[in-house]
């Protein structure tokens, strides 16, 4: 587009239209001297895209839509609550079945052999509440829920350490060794996808 031609659009002139005008005068601006007026069929092309340090804004006010603002973080929220608590479940579960394999009575269960060969199976290596399945459990879920996007790992560290803080306090201030082998499992994994940028680097994700 001209400058005649774009002049015409933001006083409300038709470009479109035909003018009798070969070359008509434009308020504030040089009297063209080879320029021709745009008729029905001109192609404008599409719309500009905007490109940080090549095109200038448009002088346009953004409003910041609170309510929207608000709609989306209180959803954010509510997965990165969602995820602690899954933590501090999966710590607790891990922790309880640490208990039973030495024989302590969580909460007043009466533990038989029969439980505690069951709750050792469970923790020990590729059992459901082993240190690599657990963490690799928290990994995945951190990875589902942000789409794997680097930028939010440090939120999902801190979800993480929240809910082991919690899972901690529920057993009267500390977790049993192998729930804190855990965390660092879970620790060492964002390292990896930090580093990498991509989740796909996160090796308890890749066995």
């Amino acid at each position: 587009m001209d400058i005649a031609s774009a002049t015409q659009l933001l006083s409300g002139v038709n470009p479109n239209q035909q003018n009798t005008n070969a070359n008509p005068a434009i308020p504030g601006m040089p009297e063209p001297t080879s320029g021709v007026v745009p008729t029905a069929d001109t192609d404008f092309g599409p719309a500009a895209t905007y490109i940080p340090g090549q095109q200038a804004q448009s002088a346009e006010t953004f409003t910041v839509d609170r309510e929207r603002v608000t709609s989306l973080w209180n959803q954010h929220q509510e997965r990165v609550d969602s995820f602690r608590r899954m933590v501090e479940t999966l710590l607790n579960q891990q922790a309880e079945r640490q208990g039973l394999s030495q024989g302590f009575n969580i909460r007043d269960i009466e533990v038989t052999d029969e439980m505690r060969a069951e709750a050792q199976a469970m923790i020990d290596e590729g059992g459901y509440f082993s240190v690599e399945e657990t963490a690799a459990r928290m990994l995945d879920f951190a990875v589902a829920l942000t789409g794997g996007d680097p930028a939010q790992i440090e939120v999902m560290r801190d979800a993480v350490q929240r809910g082991f803080d919690q899972a901690a306090r529920m057993f009267g201030g500390e977790l049993p060794e192998i729930s804190h082998e855990t965390l660092q499992a879970v620790m060492n994994g964002f390292d990896e996808w930090a580093a990498a940028g991509s989740a796909s680097a996160i090796s308890l994700l890749n066995r």
